[in-house]
């Protein structure tokens, strides 16, 4: 506890993120900052009548802070970070309700909007939070798009709206606009934190127009790059995720793109199912979930199978695990189901997300034993086309990912068959 208050004592008088730790080290909870000193200082110093705050400062035994230079900066890192950890104290709103998140939609043209349950929402593009406050996350929509306008109405209207009069839309519902794309893929790097990239290359275009003598648009472009400078400046000091586990995603993504017809934008989420039984009177299966590489017991699911199937059927198993995840529209939808297996089971993984109609939006691999060889299907017009086998080197990290991911289904399933064996006995 010294050294904590030694920690809180040295704090800046800056804008920030928090990380408060138990004594085992586990983040518990994640907090943003205008002025990092007065924010912690206000956990220990005020008399709490919220008990979650109660608990939550009993059991903070250690703390980190990360310094940057704006509460823009502060909002989107806490959100990222909020996501890759989900820390004890931030999984639930204080009023109940669910956080915010901020979805591109996938229709032209894009629509950017907020929304509570990205899970139910049709044709995401992307999405990026959570973000505790409603007010925060309109304060970010706000800022994003005095720097690039961007389209929010659910229905196109039929006539020049008060955004486009203030400059704040492009006008895209009624007028074509050829760099719309180009500005939501602005957006999507200002949201997931590559400023420094997108400066680059808005650098890189302004001195093309100098160069070109279009000093008109060469002058927009410079204020969009002081905007996202004076903003972001301080994003760099965002902790760096192991770049083994960033490569061995967009080795997965590639492999996907090539050979299953499915174009994964990004992979946040992977899903492993595993079926475990040895008699017709205990069959259970597993779920995990691996987020930006990483598992999420918090995601972890078990089923008992045991009043869907009346034998030994793992391809049918795998089915009705699936169909009964996907009956769950407040789980957030992966990008990927890994099964442990061949053909036989990832169809019948296929053929239950086809009942959702996901067919086209959540791709299915299957990773054999002893071989370690990858099934991937080629899917066209929402069937399954032709199979792919690959055989990834043992030192490829994408393998060694998707082996990890199928080990850890088999081992949870392992687990909860025990459990239900012993019960028996």
């Amino acid at each position: 506890m010294t050294n904590l208050k030694d920690k809180i004592r040295k704090l800046p008088k800056k804008p920030g993120v928090y990380i408060y730790k138990d004594k085992l080290g586990k983040i518990i909870y994640i907090g943003k900052a205008l002025s990092l000193k007065n924010r912690v200082t206000s956990y220990f110093q005020q008399k709490h009548t919220d008990q979650k705050t109660i608990e939550l400062v009993s059991q903070i035994n250690n703390l980190q802070t990360i310094e940057l230079n704006s509460e823009f900066e502060a909002l989107l890192l806490e959100a990222k970070l909020i996501k890759q950890h989900k820390p004890k104290y931030n999984t639930a709103a204080k009023d109940g309700k669910s956080y915010l998140y901020i979805i591109i939609s996938k229709q032209f043209p894009n629509r950017i909007f907020a929304s509570r349950r990205p899970e139910i929402e049709n044709d995401i593009l992307s999405w990026y939070g959570p973000f505790p406050s409603g007010r925060e996350v309109q304060e970010i929509l706000k800022t994003v798009r005095r720097i690039f306008p961007f389209r929010s109405c659910a229905n196109l209207p039929k006539r020049v709206c008060l955004y486009q009069h203030l400059k704040l839309c492009p006008g895209v519902c009624l007028y074509s606009n050829e760099n719309y794309p180009k500005t939501i893929g602005q957006i999507k790097q200002m949201l997931s934190g590559k400023t420094g990239t997108l400066i680059k290359s808005l650098e890189k275009e302004m001195k093309s127009d100098a160069k070109a003598l279009d000093f008109e648009k060469a002058s927009v472009l410079k204020l969009k790059i002081d905007s996202l400078q004076r903003l972001t400046h301080g994003w760099k000091n965002i902790p760096q995720e192991n770049r083994q586990v960033t490569k061995a995603i967009d080795g997965i993504k590639k492999i996907l793109i090539r050979y299953g017809g499915i174009n994964l934008l990004a992979i946040n989420k992977i899903e492993g199912y595993d079926v475990s039984n040895l008699s017709s009177q205990i069959i259970v299966g597993s779920m995990v979930a691996f987020v930006k590489g990483e598992p999420d017991k918090s995601q972890y699911r078990k089923f008992n199978l045991k009043y869907n199937l009346s034998f030994q059927d793992d391809p049918e198993g795998i089915k009705q695990i699936v169909r009964r995840r996907l009956n769950h529209p407040e789980w957030i939808l992966p990008q990927i189901i890994l099964i442990d297996g061949g053909k036989t089971q990832i169809t019948s993984a296929f053929s239950a997300l086809k009942e959702k109609s996901l067919e086209n939006q959540i791709a299915v691999v299957g990773l054999t034993k002893e071989e370690e060889i990858l099934i991937i299907p080629a899917v066209k017009f929402g069937s399954i086309s032709s199979w792919k086998r690959l055989q990834l080197p043992r030192n490829s990290e994408s393998l060694q990912l998707l082996q990890y991911i199928r080990d850890e289904s088999h081992r949870f399933a392992q687990k909860y068959y025990k459990k239900l064996h012993l019960k028996t006995i």
